[in-house]
């Protein structure tokens, strides 16, 4: 059956994926845009542009500001909090008046915070949310759909883990490194890395629509491969696929000192995450080794 899906953060890594795999499969993809209308439907929170969700089975929101690379200086953090929670409340909103059934909304595995060894669960009895300012973030970010949910639409948090591919995230970065000659483990290499192919993840965002439509799914979904890896085996894993030594070791001080506090909630935190959602409704991973993953994520670059 082919389904009418507004889609915001059409153009990021994710979107991008989301947008081919429903087209390929006979969706149709409109993408809520903020500068070309003819390109989609126009929007902007901050002007108070808001789209009519008429007519839509579903509304599929993955857009926010890139969370890495910069300091998290209050500016920023608010930036973050804006980029977020802002769009996400007022697509709800407008999802609620226009009767859309289904409303996705992007979230990430850093509401468990630094979660250590604790195997972290996602469905209604899930693993509560950690501490820090990514947990709390998402928390805003998640809440943030609640005029969907209070006018009965079904709700779906889409809690993305790393996401391989060469065209953006964290490999096009670590790439980088690697080729200098300067891989290795971050701090001591212990702590869960929880990721996921960006194929896997833009098929696991359709699995969790039909999904909700079918009222099979909704609330926290774990966006992320079911073989997660110590961070040390993930750098010796990318070496191996790079043919460059992985033998440098980052202290923790180090990677204070270059990004500040991102470094202990995003490169040293510890999330070992559990698709259980995604594992109990059937979804089957084209990718759940590392090593392969990668190969396939180096070449992704589109």
């Amino acid at each position: 059956m082919e389904r009418r899906v507004a889609l915001a953060g059409s153009s990021g890594l994710i979107g991008t994926a989301v947008s081919r795999a429903l087209t390929r499969r006979g969706d149709t993809v409109v993408p809520l845009v903020r500068d070309d209308a003819a390109r989609g439907l126009r929007w902007d929170p901050a002007r108070g542009e808001v789209p009519d969700l008429a007519g839509f089975d579903a509304v599929i929101v993955l857009n926010g500001s890139p969370i890495a690379g910069r300091r998290w200086t209050g500016a920023v953090k608010q930036d973050l909090r804006d980029s977020r929670t802002e769009g996400s409340a007022a697509l709800a909103d407008a999802a609620a008046r226009a009767g859309v059934p289904v409303f996705l909304g992007a979230s990430a595995i850093g509401v468990y915070g630094d979660a250590g060894e604790t195997e972290c669960l996602d469905g209604p009895d899930g693993t509560p949310p950690g501490s820090g300012f990514l947990a709390s973030l998402c928390v805003e970010w998640e809440a943030a759909a609640a005029p969907a949910r209070a006018a009965g639409v079904t709700v779906a948090h889409l809690r993305f883990g790393h996401v391989l591919s060469a065209a953006g995230g964290l490999l096009p970065v670590l790439r980088r490194v690697y080729r200098l000659g300067l891989g290795g483990r971050l701090g001591s290499g212990h702590q869960w890395m929880s990721w996921i192919a960006r194929d896997d993840a833009a098929r696991a965002v359709l699995h969790v629509l039909d999904g909700a439509l079918a009222g099979t799914i909704a609330g926290p979904v774990n966006i992320a491969s079911p073989a997660p890896v110590r961070q040390q085996a993930f750098n010796e894993a990318l070496g191996r696929e790079l043919h460059r030594p992985a033998r440098w070791v980052v202290p923790r001080f180090a990677l204070r000192a270059a990004v500040g506090e991102f470094a202990d909630e995003g490169l040293l935190g510890s999330q070992r995450v559990v698709p259980r959602v995604l594992h109990e409704s059937g979804f089957r991973f084209a990718h759940t080794a590392l090593p392969g993953a990668l190969a396939v994520a180096l070449t992704d670059e589109a």
